[in-house]
């Protein structure tokens, strides 16, 4: 298994905002282009930059979980990275704008500096993923766009089955896209996934016997390969146990609270 110290958001829109700083570009559009591999005003430019805006929003959250002297010295930074991805103020196509002007040096490596505290605050979490290694978490996904796909109607409403898949196939494009927006970026949307495989599990009904045992394996092994995506652990037949008494708890409650309606 790879490992990594740097698989933060902020070290992620670190690396951004240097690229587009040091591209050599005359103006702020060219210079993003160059560093998101999109073209100017196309679908892929608009969906990269805003997972960039995603990566600037997790580093401001994650410096709630400093501590007090360092989440104030860091704040003092935030509207800088702000406006070096957003640039509100500026045409990103006027050419008397250079890309060395995106940011200053020093709040740059101030942004450097927070996400090596937030690395070493939270690393193990969600918010600082110890492994690099991606690949079981990607075979898990595809393993849900295929159990999704031959579920029906009957099995699971139309409009929720689809936006499981669409959720889910983000993911991958994430996990695909993994060198350019980071590990943390990966492990955040693959919270979110279990988060709503879990309310929608909770409520299926009329589910064939064999879909509904895939369904449960398919869940447990999506945590297990979070949990050693974010842990850097192994994955241990206790650890799948436990998994599955919190899946009947959760079953329970939400089972529970629709008979009192």
């Amino acid at each position: 298994m790879s490992f990594s110290n740097e698989n933060t958001a902020a070290h992620h829109l670190h690396a951004l905002l240097r690229g587009v700083r040091d591209s050599g570009m005359d103006n702020h559009a060219a210079g993003w282009c160059k560093v998101l591999d999109a073209e100017w005003g196309s679908r892929d430019f608009a969906r990269r930059h805003s997972e960039v805006v995603t990566l600037l929003q997790m580093t401001i959250r994650q410096l709630d979980a400093l501590p007090e002297r360092s989440r104030l010295r860091c704040e003092r930074y935030v509207n800088a990275w702000w406006t070096a991805v957003m640039q509100p103020a500026i045409n990103w196509s006027d050419t008397n704008r250079p890309t060395t002007g995106i940011i200053d040096e020093d709040k740059l490596d101030h942004l450097e500096s927070t996400a090596e505290l937030i690395s070493g605050n939270l690393v193990g979490s969600v918010a600082a993923p110890r492994s690099a290694d991606l690949d079981e978490m990607a075979r898990q996904c595809h393993e849900w766009i295929d159990l999704l796909t031959v579920m029906d109607e009957e099995e699971i409403n139309g409009p929720l089955r689809d936006g499981l898949i669409s959720q889910i196939r983000h993911l991958i494009w994430l996990i695909e896209n993994v060198d350019l927006f980071g590990g943390a970026r990966v492990a955040e949307e693959a919270s979110t996934v279990i988060g709503s495989l879990t309310q929608t599990g909770a409520t299926l009904v009329n589910v064939q016997p064999d879909n509904a045992n895939r369904w449960k394996t398919a869940f447990l092994s999506l945590v297990a390969a979070c949990m050693v995506f974010n842990q850097a652990v192994p994955i241990f037949q206790e650890s799948i146990t436990t998994g599955e008494a919190i899946v009947k708890e959760i079953t329970g409650v939400v089972g529970s609270l629709q008979k009192d309606e």
